[in-house]
Formats: structure tokens, C-alpha cells, sequence
């Protein structure tokens, strides 16, 4: 399924399906039976006598999996398939693709990174046509050199709360910020597989450091993808 769907928009969403579904030598009763399940899958059965020129993107693109998959491909080939859909339209495919996932291959082709964890196995991130990396979203996190962030927000001076930091183990590197009325916002980034919330909690205990927030927050794929393909 492309990208840009492209629909004969002046047929009916049940018409276009069933002729798609001629065209790859579907006919008689296996034809009707899978125009009936596709419809079912996609949630089209609403729609089915609509004509597609009325639809929605959203179902548009519902329209377009089910054509690709009346014929009961083995292997679902996917690109960009949530591009330019409202937030719920969003959610509802990428719950469609992942239920789709249970029975077929899906390779999905994207750049919208958050997608890919929330319905992907496995990642590939190939950069000006190399393989960069392949394993599952989790592990490539892991392994990432900043695999997760620390955030606090504390009333001290920042050169020694940097210092402190520093020192403790796990901690690769410290980002520091100036709030208003003498907070400051540090990021701490640790290794992999780490937490250091309680040491740094223990740490401005010891040091009297006035403390409002301490939070941590994991890696994500984008990070991975920006770590792997930056040029610097």
C-alpha cells in the first residue's frame, strides 16, 4: 500500500474491492467471502455503499489496506500509511496494522519513529542506503550511548550541583538550565540499563540542595535514529 492511496474514487468502497479483488484472480464464492472479511477487518462495513470520493483519508487508507489485503498476501508492504491522518485516525490504524501483525508479515516503511514502537518487532534504520542497525525497538534503546535522561530541578548553584553530578557513577554527561527565582533544571544522562534516582535523590539530601522534581525519562527511537545517522 503506497503512501498517497490511489482509489478509483468514483466507485463504490464494496464495487472497488470486489474488482480489485478480480484482478488477482479472486472470483465466485472465494471472492465474496473475502470482500466479506476484508470489509470486517478493515471496519468498512459502514461504508461499503459509499463512494469513495466521500470518505474520509482515514478511510481512505482503510479502503487501501483492504485492497492489499483481499488476496491474502503473506508479506503486507506499507509506506507511510498514518501520513497526513487526524490523531484518531492515527491511533485507529496503527491498531488495525498491529492487529493485521498477528497473521502477516508487515514491512512498514516511515518516519514517524513514536509509530514504530508502538507497532513494530523489529526495526531497520537504513541511512543514505546502508543498514545502520536491526534488532528490536527495546534493545536499540538499550544499547544507545544515552540510552536515558535524568531530570531534576533544584535551588543551588549550578557550577556545584554540576560537579556533584558528575561524580556519581553511571553519569555520562550533565545539561544545565536557569529557571526563575534561582531554580535550575539539570539533565543527567546515564548509561544503559541504569537509574540513578535514588543516589542523586540521597545526594541533595546530603548537600541540603532545595529539590521539586526528579524524574526520569528513557530513550527513545528517534534518539537512536538521530545518534546513528548524525554526521558529526
Amino acid at each position: 500500500m503506497p503512501e498517497n492511496v490511489p482509489l478509483y474514487t468514483e466507485m463504490r468502497v464494496r464495487e472497488y474491492l470486489r474488482f480489485r479483488g478480480a484482478l488477482r484472480g479472486l472470483s465466485g464464492g472465494n471472492l465474496r467471502k473475502r470482500l466479506g472479511e476484508v470489509l470486517e477487518i478493515c471496519g468498512l462495513e459502514d461504508v461499503r455503499r459509499k463512494m469513495i470520493k466521500t470518505l474520509s483519508k482515514g478511510y481512505r487508507q482503510r479502503v487501501g489496506l483492504a485492497d492489499a489485503l483481499i488476496h491474502e498476501p503473506d508479506l503486507l508492504i506499507l509506506d507511510e500509511p498514518t501520513n497526513g491522518l487526524d490523531p484518531n485516525q492515527i491511533r485507529s490504524i496503527r491498531r488495525l496494522i498491529k492487529d493485521l501483525g498477528q497473521k502477516h508479515t508487515i514491512l512498514l516503511s516511515t518516519h514517524i519513529l513514536s509509530e514504530v514502537e508502538m507497532t513494530c518487532n523489529k526495526v531497520v534504520i537504513i541511512d543514505e542506503g546502508r543498514v545502520k542497525a536491526a534488532d528490536t525497538p527495546k534493545n536499540l534503546v538499550s544499547s544507545m550511548r544515552r540510552a536515558g535522561r535524568i531530570s531534576l530541578e533544584v535551588k543551588s548553584p549550578i557550577s556545584e550541583v554540576e560537579t556533584r553530578l558528575s561524580d556519581l557513577e553511571s553519569v555520562t554527561k550533565v545539561h544545565s538550565e536557569s529557571l526563575k527565582d534561582d531554580w535550575n533544571r539539570f539533565t543527567v544522562f546515564v548509561a544503559p540499563n541504569t537509574d540513578t534516582r535514588l543516589k542523586i535523590a540521597n545526594l541533595a539530601r546530603a548537600n541540603q540542595w532545595p529539590l521539586r522534581s526528579l524524574t526520569r525519562r528513557n530513550g527513545t527511537l528517534e534518539e537512536v535514529f538521530v545518534e546513528l545517522t548524525r554526521k558529526d
